[in-house]
């Protein structure tokens, strides 16, 4: 089974995807950007999935989470604490290998091309979560205290929450009943 990897990640305006690494256009992403909306507002859930994209929304869209991607043989057991876990989902990987995407440079290379299980196919993921309202709330403080401050010291208060959210993925291979 291929290494776990995990990195601290910039967000587009919060957001970031994790996708099939051949998923690289903008309607192959569009499933999972409207299985995040909540209907009827401009609003979003933390997470959709759809096909071979899944968005996660971070806490603040200044947020720059450390993410850990874990491939598995087989389904993990239970959802230990510290993380808050999101309900089991399917991605359809057509390389079996995902990377971040944020639409912008910046993303660190072990996060662009990671092998997840043996091929094609359907993959079962969980999403973990943790720090994200210590992350509202320190951010709201960051917010605060640099109100009038240069863009070096600005941008130095927000390195400071690097990584107080934290996700993990688990990713593993798995049978579709036809």
């Amino acid at each position: 089974m291929p290494d776990a990897v995990e990195s601290i990640i910039p967000t587009g305006e919060g957001v970031f995807l994790i996708r099939d690494v051949s998923a690289n256009t903008p309607e192959s992403h569009k499933p999972a950007w409207n299985a995040a909306r909540n209907p009827g507002s401009r609003g979003g859930r933390l997470l959709g999935v759809a096909g071979p994209a899944m968005l996660i929304r971070c806490a603040h869209q200044f947020s720059r989470p450390l993410l850990r991607i874990e491939p598995l043989d087989a389904e993990p057991g239970d959802a230990e604490p510290p993380w808050q876990w999101e309900p089991p989902a399917v991605l359809t990987l057509p390389t079996g290998r995902v990377k971040v995407d944020i639409y912008e440079e910046g993303i660190p290379d072990i996060m662009l091309d990671i092998p997840v299980g043996p091929g094609p196919g359907a993959y079962g993921i969980r999403l973990g979560h943790t720090g994200r309202t210590d992350m509202q709330t320190r951010a709201a403080e960051v917010e605060r205290d640099t109100q009038t401050a240069d863009t070096a010291t600005s941008i130095a208060a927000w390195r400071t929450l690097d990584g107080i959210e934290q996700y993990i993925l688990r990713v593993w291979p798995i049978a579709i009943d036809t």
